[in-house]
């Protein structure tokens, strides 16, 4: 094996473009360098925190936290937990006369007295589109009654830690006796978070309910923007997707204004973000204008979250991660015929960019909750220094925090091929027929005599005749001389 380190000119740009797209694939989808003001947000009480710690802020991101507020439709967050956790979704729900007993202005999906649907088909009617008749038949349908489903609530409320609330009806229709903060809220949204099935829900753009008696449908649609597009109308409206939303609820009513609470999740951490009490007048304001009003509360919870995210999951450098702890050198498997060599990985750029978890950030001194995880295909010699080797992913305790590619550091070559040895050449004679004596084999020569060049011979019969000739001339002149 062989070390092979050089670094040239095109393999430093190669690490600078490696490092550049780290920076782009592995942060977290915002990058909101500055901390959001509160005190530009038009909603009075306000907060953001993760779902491991509802009660405490995100870098102090609150503003009136505790103070009592009325939650409006938030509080159909609540029912659907309750009801999940206490219904069957199967259960088939006869629409009572309560249920639709309901002004103008109150939003509802329209279904009518007398009407079958599924409960699971109700929570969608009630979730989406934020239909108080749907949450009105599905409170009778879990609680019995709407006040004895309130009674639900309440308990199921105290059990989370949500002691400065109080609720009397499953829709958040407006009641004096009905109250709430962002803080509880939050402690909310953080269960509703860890809920597959509610979230499922909440994050569903559209969705068709289904009368069980005469078969008429009813078509709802998902309004929280971070989810869903709005509708489109004559006009240009807010888009405020967001790729990391688990689920959010929206409310309104006079008393508390324009609600909004959102639960998002990115590589494991989860954020939650309570809007409430934002009262802009609306009044002669129509098209655009009125759209940006209302859907004012999605941009800010989108701001907050990436925010939130670029905080929590700060940029850094993985060579300043290594200097503090982190493993970048591994062991790798490479094929070797029957035989597994063990041939040394390492971190493919340890000046990449990437995005780390602030607390797995201050863990890296506690090796035990930071470790790593490597991904190698199968590999047989030959193989370069430099070539790929997998990827390693690093994880704070179940927590992916990202993935880097290795390369091996060294080089390994096949072993050579051995000459083949002299094959000895050996004379086939035919059997002797019965009767013929053997003639015996003669013994195998490995060395061939040697033969003078035929050039040689050649000139051998040329010179001979030419000496005689030369010598019988040579006496003739010496017999003549002696004369």
């Amino acid at each position: 094996m062989k070390i092979q380190f050089e670094r040239n000119h095109l393999r430093r740009l190669a690490a600078f473009l490696a490092a550049v797209t780290a920076f782009v694939v592995l942060a977290p989808a915002g990058f909101a360098t500055d901390k959001p003001d509160l005190s530009s947000f038009p909603e009075r009480n306000v907060i953001l925190s993760t779902g491991d710690a509802p009660t405490v802020s995100v870098n102090g991101l609150e503003k009136n936290a505790d103070e009592r507020a009325y939650p409006a439709s938030i509080t159909k967050v609540l029912t659907g937990l309750v009801a999940l956790e206490q219904g069957n979704m199967e259960d088939l729900v006869t629409i009572s006369a309560h249920d639709v007993d309901l002004a103008s202005a109150n939003t509802k999906i329209g279904v009518k007295e007398g009407e079958v649907y599924k409960l699971g088909d109700l929570m969608y009617g009630m979730l989406l589109p934020s239909g108080n008749d749907a949450a009105r038949a599905v409170a009778e349908q879990v609680g019995g009654s709407e006040e004895g489903f309130a009674a639900l609530m309440n308990e199921k409320a105290q059990a989370l830690g949500m002691t400065n609330s109080h609720f009397t009806n499953a829709s958040g229709l407006h009641d004096d006796g009905m109250y709430t903060t962002a803080r509880d809220l939050a402690i909310l949204g953080a269960a509703a978070a860890q809920n597959e099935a509610l979230c499922k829900i909440l994050t569903t753009p559209n969705y068709t309910l289904q009368e069980q008696t005469k078969g008429r449908s009813v078509s709802v649609r998902n309004i929280d923007r971070l989810v869903n597009e709005p509708r489109p109308g004559e006009y240009e409206k807010v888009s405020a997707l967001y790729p990391w939303c688990v689920g959010g609820k929206t409310g309104s009513t006079n008393a508390a204004g324009r609600t909004y609470m959102a639960m998002a999740r990115y590589s494991g951490v989860t954020l939650v973000c309570v809007l409430l009490g934002d009262k802009v007048p609306t009044s002669g304001t129509k098209g655009t204008k009125y759209d940006k009003i209302i859907a004012n509360r999605f941009l800010e919870a989108k701001n907050l979250f990436e925010y939130g995210y670029s905080y929590l999951f700060p940029l850094v450098n993985v060579r300043t991660l290594k200097d503090e702890g982190l493993p970048v050198a591994f062991e790798g498997a490479v094929q070797k015929g029957e035989e597994t060599l063990s041939v040394p990985t390492m971190v493919e750029d340890v000046d990449a960019v990437v995005s780390m978890y602030l607390p797995a950030r201050q863990a890296l001194l506690e090796k035990d909750r930071i470790r790593a995880q490597i991904s190698q295909p199968e590999v047989t010699v030959p193989i370069a220094a430099g070539a790929p080797a997998g990827e390693v992913s690093y994880f704070y305790e179940d927590r992916l925090l990202f993935t880097l590619p290795l390369v091996f550091q060294y080089g390994l070559e096949p072993d050579p091929t051995p000459s083949p040895a002299p094959i000895l050449q050996v004379e086939k004679r035919p059997l002797p027929s019965p009767g013929e004596t053997e003639v015996p084999v003669q013994e195998i020569q490995t060395e061939p005599e040697t033969a003078a060049p035929p050039s040689i011979q050649l000139l051998w019969y040329v010179l001979l005749p030419l000496l005689l000739v030369s010598a019988v001339f040579v006496l003739c002149l010496m017999k003549r001389r002696k004369r």
